[in-house]
């Protein structure tokens, strides 16, 4: 016997049937996910400095015209893309005696243009925040020394240096747990769902009328209910 159709009112009672599994379920999957934050993924360290670039021969008190403020944001933006070259990594490799390996010092520097301007904001990615300081220190240092012998135009130069970070970037056990959270709401709810969509006990004379398409004329009381009313009845009146 299959039943024809679920109602709202079917998923409703499958749902609240089954809440303390809903509820342990979500639980589990929150769990797990503190444990694959707080003991497999490795966390990550950012720390940020600046770097400028001056144009050569430009008197300061001169007006800038539109193609110098264009030429100027195509020399930040040149700049922007040699800071993680291979020339440049080399050099910060061989400062921190091959602390870090030259492949290793590109993919850990990211290099972005402040809009309007020729400053040039660079961040150092590493699982070690000290290393990442050290790089990042290092490379503020050998960047204007190796870029200067480039015909790009414009001098490079260090604004600032970089502090050591504290606190990681990733992974963010907010979001993690937030995740296991509702995945572990989606999944459980979803099980019981389906569990009563494949369900074809007859809880109800709906039911019966569904499955065969005939109407219920009678039904039967059950001895169960009728048993416990008497016993509280006697009860009562003692």
């Amino acid at each position: 016997m299959n039943r024809v159709e679920i109602t709202l009112q079917d998923i409703f009672w499958s749902l609240k049937r089954y809440f303390i599994w809903i509820v342990l379920i979500t639980i589990v999957f929150v769990a797990g996910a503190y444990a694959y934050t707080e003991f497999l993924v490795t966390p990550m360290y950012e720390t940020s400095f600046s770097m400028g670039v001056n144009s050569n021969g430009r008197d300061s008190s001169a007006e800038v015209t539109n193609n110098e403020l264009v030429a100027d944001a195509n020399i930040a933006n040149t700049y922007k893309v040699l800071l993680t070259s291979q020339p440049v990594a080399k050099a910060v490799s061989e400062k921190l005696n091959g602390e870090v390996s030259a492949s290793k010092v590109k993919s850990m520097i990211t290099a972005t243009v402040q809009k309007g301007t020729m400053v040039i904001n660079v961040s150092v990615v590493d699982s070690d925040p000290q290393r990442a300081a050290r790089v990042a220190n290092v490379l503020s240092e050998v960047a204007p020394q190796v870029l200067g012998q480039f015909p790009v135009g414009g001098i490079l130069y260090s604004i600032e240096t970089a502090d050591v970070p504290r606190n990681p970037i990733s992974p963010d056990l907010s979001a993690n747990l937030t995740i296991g959270l509702i995945l572990g709401l989606v999944l459980s709810c979803s099980l019981f769902i389906l569990v009563a969509v494949l369900d074809t006990t007859v809880w109800r004379e709906e039911d019966l009328e569904k499955a065969f398409n005939v109407p219920v004329l009678g039904s039967v009381p059950s001895m169960k209910a009728n048993s416990m009313a008497k016993l509280k009845k006697k009860s009562s009146r003692r």
